[in-house]
């Protein structure tokens, strides 16, 4: 009986695999804690390497401050180390740094002349270091390296000299929005000898009203201009002359900002011989808003057909030139010019005597003579909208097959990236404050 059962318990005790689970467990129980060990040592080094990056981050940004941009490279990288070795010293986990060593702490710090920026300081800082590990050391990897780098730029904000130039034609005494459109219209129909059931869409200034239908309280007549403002209608002029104001102040709050110098003038043109610079250059912003809210469209005499031409692009332009006298780079370095910048706020539509009469988008003749003397130009497009126009035969010949064409005219004649277009109900004067940020360049981290 017993040798029988000795085979079997044999046999059996060869069959179980119980003990094998254990003993595999075992084994690979060390793998495990290790690989778990060395996760959080991974996970311990990047929340480090986090702490270092963002200690390079304002160790850069540091080096290009407003307070720094003024003080001499050496200053400017002493800032730096100082920033970055405060907030990484005696960091937990780190194994300590050797900061003049290259290789472990670097800060380049440069600066760079243009034309279009003033000085442009580029700070760069990079790192290197070591991380402590806990569970990777019992294998022999101590630590593990944590590196980054951090770049930061800034300008010196250059001393601009801006020359604004308002368009003053008739055109310009267009609604700035839909509903004052509608509103002139239905305002000025005439079904006198002079038929127009439409109405006009302008608010000419006229030197000699005669519609029976559009009097003053004291039943005299009344231009159309006045008619406007009379019943709260915005015309572009005034649209205009609002924008210039807003943009001075924006243009003083940014100076005391950020320490440059902004002088202003402010004309109007519609002929090139009425070109009025109404706002000498100065740095008195009051004195120039003020000057610029005594702008308005020039007078027209009604029916004769005299001074009609009231967009002459080219002698408007050369005289807003012949402001420019001197054009440096805007640095704060003695003996240094501001830069020149010319805003040009128009809709767009020439019409001149130049043999015979011309309509049509500005030539960009002259405006690639004033930016080849290093002068920015800056394009305010207020847009001819179709529907504005569209309701007489005159406009409809002559105004309408041209409208395609304005836009890319001015933008051509707009240095690179500073042309801004804006159309009826759009606001002319946040156009004209972003077109004035693009002058302005602000400090910023690049990665």
């Amino acid at each position: 009986m017993t040798s029988m059962l000795i085979p079997a318990f044999f046999r059996r005790l060869r069959r179980n695999r119980r003990g094998n689970v254990l003993m595999i467990f075992g084994l690979s129980l060390p793998p495990l804690i290790f690989a778990t060990g060395m996760g959080l040592d991974y996970g311990s080094a990047m929340q480090l390497q986090t702490k270092l990056n963002a200690a390079a981050d304002a160790a850069a940004l540091s080096a290009t401050s407003a307070a720094m941009l003024d003080q001499p490279i050496l200053d400017a990288k002493a800032q730096a180390y100082n920033v970055f070795t405060t907030q990484v010293t005696g960091s937990a986990g780190l194994v300590p740094m050797n900061y003049l060593d290259p290789n472990q702490l670097n800060i380049v710090v440069q600066d760079v002349q243009t034309a279009a920026n003033g000085t442009v300081r580029t700070s760069t800082v990079t790192y290197s270091g070591e991380s402590t590990n806990v569970f990777a050391g019992v294998l022999g990897r101590k630590t593990l390296t944590i590196r980054g780098t951090a770049t930061a730029s800034a300008s010196t904000p250059p001393n601009i000299d801006f020359y604004v130039l308002l368009d003053a034609s008739s055109s310009m005494a267009l609604p700035t929005t839909t509903a004052g459109i509608n509103l002139m219209k239905s305002k000025t129909v005439r079904t006198d000898y002079i038929w127009n059931p439409n109405g006009c869409a302008f608010a000419c200034h006229q030197s000699n009203p005669d519609n029976p239908k559009v009097r003053n309280a004291k039943g005299q007549y009344m231009d159309y201009y006045d008619l406007a403002h009379l019943n709260g209608i915005e015309l572009r002029i005034d649209a205009g002359k609002h924008a210039i104001g807003d943009m001075l102040t924006e243009a003083q709050a940014e100076s005391k900002e950020n320490g440059a110098t902004y002088r202003f003038s402010v004309s109007t043109f519609d002929r090139a011989a009425n070109f009025k610079n109404i706002a000498p250059l100065t740095t008195e912003y009051a004195t120039a808003r003020a000057q610029a809210a005594t702008a308005e469209t020039v007078a027209v005499a009604m029916h004769a057909n005299l001074y009609d031409r009231q967009t002459e692009y080219s002698g408007s332009l050369q005289k807003g030139s012949d402001l420019i006298k001197v054009i440096g780079q805007g640095t704060r370095a003695s003996g240094d010019n501001p830069q020149a910048v010319m805003f040009i706020i128009t809709d767009g539509m020439r019409d001149e005597e130049l043999w015979g009469r011309q309509m049509g988008p500005i030539t960009t003749d002259q405006c690639t003579a004033i930016k080849a003397r290093g002068i920015r130009i800056a394009v305010l497009y207020t847009t001819y909208q179709v529907e504005s126009v569209n309701y007489d035969q005159w406009s409809k010949d002559n105004v309408v097959p041209n409208l395609y064409k304005l836009a890319p005219a001015l933008q051509s004649c707009a240095s690179s990236g500073l042309f801004f277009e804006v159309s009826t109900d759009g606001s002319i004067s946040d156009a004209l404050s972003a077109l004035f940020r693009k002058t302005v360049i602000s400090s910023r981290l690049i990665k």
